[in-house]
């Protein structure tokens, strides 16, 4: 289910940030996403739909050093969905 804004990625991105940012809305993982892109360069329209997402889409919010390493704990499987939820909602609420 996606969640929030479609904006490109700040924090997990490797061009422009239009595949982190897609995964991130779409709750999956980056590099299925970048693989779909790469797929649809191949196929030729892949590079042009790309170019009009890094155009169009808004740069998303940072985020902090705390979630960006709570996250890649989630990566690793470290830590579970609920941890990660929870620390996410710890981080955001305001002091």
């Amino acid at each position: 289910m996606p969640t929030g804004h479609l904006t490109r990625s700040l924090t997990d991105k490797k061009i422009a940030g239009v595949a982190g940012g897609m995964a991130a809305y779409f709750g999956v993982d980056p590099t299925l996403v970048r693989v779909g892109w790469v797929i649809a360069g191949l196929m030729g329209w892949g590079i042009f739909a790309y170019v009009i997402f890094w155009i169009v889409l808004p740069k998303g919010p940072g985020t902090t050093p705390a979630m960006r390493l709570a996250e890649e704990r989630f990566a690793r499987g470290e830590i579970s969905a609920d941890d990660l939820h929870r620390i996410r909602s710890d981080l955001e609420r305001p002091a």
